[in-house]
């Protein structure tokens, strides 16, 4: 089994009480110990927010100086999806401008 990077093999000769479903409850109870921090740190997002400026030069780092390991032709699509997001979730005061 693995999660967080931590690789346990589970042999045949140790498994003759082993109980699939308590060890999927335990790994699903370890993943969402880390689901609050996450969520703060969301949150903390939400508040600060960036600046229309900040996050195209991000967008262009990432894209055009590879700076993350994605496919380029994703540019367009990210930066249309951050100016112009399709949910309420995400979307500001007031409208962006994508230009």
């Amino acid at each position: 089994m693995a999660l967080r990077g931590v690789f346990a093999p589970v042999l045949a000769k140790h498994t003759k009480h082993l109980r699939l479903a308590d060890i999927l409850s335990v790994g699903v109870a370890l993943m969402q110990s880390n689901f609050e921090p996450m969520r703060k740190q969301v949150e903390a997002w939400k508040v600060t927010g960036l600046p229309d400026g900040t996050a195209k030069l991000v967008i262009y780092r990432a894209f055009v100086e590879g700076e993350l390991e994605i496919p380029k032709h994703l540019a367009r699509v990210v930066q249309n999806y951050y100016f112009g997001p399709q949910h309420k979730e995400f979307a500001t005061h007031g409208s962006r401008d994508c230009h």
